[in-house]
This record gives structure tokens, sequence and C-alpha cells, in this order.
């Protein structure tokens, strides 16, 4: 069985609505639920779109393959869009961690960073158009960074049921760290760097904090969050 320390926050970069969204929740047998969806800024329902696909998975995830969960978010938002697809639109990323096991599901660019000790590993793939062509040796991922189409999404939650659903697992083990983040948090800060705090950090929410103040000296550039758990099994786990 496992315990789990959570700490997060959310950031708007205006005054105007945030258009992300962060959930975690406690599922039968012990499980942890992290959820997170960037509702696209040039959508006008962008923010809609992401709490409305971020309440679909925690109220349906401790009883529903992430699979059908996906599908039901999306049906939600094609009765909210009333075909209206291209203002509602969102990303969502979600991870299960049960036991020793992480199982994901991911639409769009959020993230999920993986951190142990000293290390740290993506285990979410932006479904990006400079992704893809990074895919494609088209691009290297330096010439990407300058690439002036690079956060256009080619997968999104936007009720027209157009999605490719990433799905994966892999092994957690006590004292991981479980990272679910927005594009304006990783644009901004690294990799490296969040490797660094973590190391810096024994404390979950000290290491979320420092990472919010290395964010604020950075200046918020969009809407940015951060859910992060850390894997405290019991004695003989």
């Amino acid at each position: 069985m496992s315990e789990f320390q959570i700490a997060s926050f959310s950031i708007a970069s205006s005054e105007k609505q945030n258009f992300d969204a962060i959930a975690n929740a406690i599922l039968p047998r012990n499980r942890l639920l992290l959820v997170i969806a960037d509702g696209v800024g040039s959508s006008l329902h962008g923010g809609e779109a992401a709490r409305l696909a971020v309440a679909t998975c925690v109220e349906m995830a401790s009883s529903a393959e992430i699979s059908d969960v996906f599908v039901e978010a999306n049906n939600r938002i094609n009765a909210a869009a009333n075909s209206d697809y291209k203002q509602w639109s969102t990303t969502l990323t979600t991870c299960i961690l049960d036991s020793d096991k992480a199982y994901v599901g991911h639409v769009g660019d959020t993230r999920i960073y993986h951190l142990r000790g000293a290390g740290i590993q993506t285990r979410t793939k932006d479904q990006t158009e400079a992704e893809k062509l990074i895919d494609e040796g088209v691009l290297s991922r330096e010439r990407a960074r300058r690439y002036p189409r690079k956060n256009v999404l080619l997968s999104a939650l936007n009720g027209s049921g157009d999605y490719e659903l990433q799905q994966s697992s892999f092994e957690v083990m006590r004292g991981d760290r479980i990272l679910l983040l927005s594009d304006g948090l990783y644009r901004q800060v690294g990799k490296h760097e969040i490797v660094q705090l973590s190391s810096d950090n024994n404390d979950v929410s000290a290491f979320i904090d420092a990472l919010k103040a290395m964010l604020f000296d950075r200046g918020i550039i969009d809407d940015s969050s951060v859910i992060c758990a850390e894997l405290n099994m019991k004695d003989g786990q």
C-alpha cells in the first residue's frame, strides 16, 4: 500500500480566467489520480473545456478504463460545444498511481515528468507540429525551439472525437516524484532545474514552492500549473 504527499499550484497569466485545470483524488484500493488539462488559448471556451475534462476524470476514474474516461470527456465537451469545435479545445493528461505502477492517459502537450533521485524522465510525448517534425528528421530539437508553429497541437479534446490517445505505464518506487505540468511552466523552467530544485528540497511542498518562486523570477508567460505527488510506500512494500 502507498501513501502520497501532494503539492500543486495553478497561476493565471492575466486577469482573465485561468485556462489550466488540475485535480487529484484518492481512488478505491488506495490508488491516486492526478490530472491536468490546458485549454487551448485560441479557443474561446478552452478554460471551460479544461475544467469539464478534469471533472469528468475525477468523476469516472474510480470505475472506468482510461480510454473510456477520455471518450466521455470528449462527449461532454461535444455536448457543450454544440459542434463549435474550434472554440472548445483542451489537452488532457492523467496519471493513476497504483502500488508500484503508474498508468498514463494523454492527449496534447501537457506533460508528466518522473523524478527519481537526480534523474528525470518525460513519460508523455507532445502531440505538436514541432514534435512531429523532430520525429521526421525535418527539425533538430534546437531548431524546434525557434520554430514559429511549435505550439500548434495535432491532437486535442474538442468534442469532435478526432484525437489520438496515448496510453502507457511505468514502474514507480518509494521516493519517486510524479509531476504533471502545463507548457506555461515547462517552457520557463528546464528539466535540469526541476531536478535540482527537487534534490534541494526533501519536502514536496517546499519543492513546489521553490518551483513557483523560480517561475515568478522568470516571468509568467502563460497560465502555469503543476501537481506533484511523492510516493511513500508503507513498510514492507
